[in-house]
């Protein structure tokens, strides 16, 4: 498995301070998530453990490797990011925004392969869009072309996978069909899953750990029972709740007062 830390990472645009002296280790295949208020620093995090932002100070590391020093498909070979908000051609099926994602594994002499199809052909059954191969991507339904996207990434067979937000837009049942659908991948593929979330309980419920961000700092991480408890959601979001467990699952599950 690959490894996956920031050390004092600090990111500024101009006088603008949006990350300050952030250290994480990142688990190996568990999904970590990271909560808190807007304006935190959630997205700069995962732009800047994606290799999409460049740090003001401090590193990221993707195994021993400082991740700025590593080659673009270097890094795409092993780690695939999906930001919140996603946009392909019009008239694009689902079958050709996959094959994107095998992009990093091809080169001007190897444009498609066995190998290739292979996994473009797991990607789409993993995420039950097989028989929608060929459909145009605005013909799907909003957890339909969520999927498809999720399928692209797969496609890039990663051992880490930085999702931003990825139930924006979504209502609610498909949202829970969505990170059950990351649940499922991540032990499948035992990949490593980093995201970023606003619900507090679908964080309980379908991470490993939680790491919570305010005032553009880590707050406090751990499991979700660590995390969210009723003093961290009053520091955190100033909010007045009562937690209890999850009937189904045993997870803290937050309810405002």
């Amino acid at each position: 498995m690959t490894t996956l830390s920031c050390q004092s990472l600090c990111l500024s645009y101009d006088k603008n301070t949006v990350l300050d002296d952030v250290s994480l280790d990142i688990a190996e295949g568990e999904i970590t998530t990271i909560v808190g208020p807007n304006a935190c620093g959630k997205s700069s995090l995962l732009r800047c453990l994606g290799r999409l932002q460049k740090p003001t100070r401090g590193s990221v590391n993707l195994g021993d490797t400082a991740i700025h020093k590593m080659k673009t498909r270097e890094v795409a070979q092993r780690l695939a990011f999906l930001p919140q908000n996603t946009t392909a051609p019009a008239g694009m099926r689902v079958i050709d925004l996959v094959l994107r994602g095998r992009t990093p594994h091809q080169s001007p002499m190897r444009q498609w392969s066995r190998d290739d199809e292979q996994h473009v052909q797991k990607a789409l059954e993993q995420v039950n869009l097989e028989g929608r191969a060929t459909q145009l991507l605005q013909n799907l339904s909003g957890g339909q072309l969520q999927r498809a996207w999720i399928a692209m990434v797969l496609a890039q067979n990663p051992q880490i996978l930085i999702l931003d937000e990825p139930t924006t837009y979504l209502d609610l049942p498909h949202q829970r069909d969505i990170l059950q659908l990351v649940r499922d991948l991540q032990k499948e593929n035992g990949l490593t899953v980093i995201m970023v979330l606003h619900d507090i309980n679908f964080a309980a419920r379908y991470s490993d750990q939680i790491v919570a961000l305010k005032d553009k700092r880590v707050f406090c991480s751990g499991t979700p029972t660590e995390v969210v408890t009723q003093e961290n959601m009053a520091d955190i979001y100033g909010l007045d709740c009562t937690i209890i467990a999850d009937p189904h699952t045993g997870q803290p599950h937050m309810i405002m007062k």
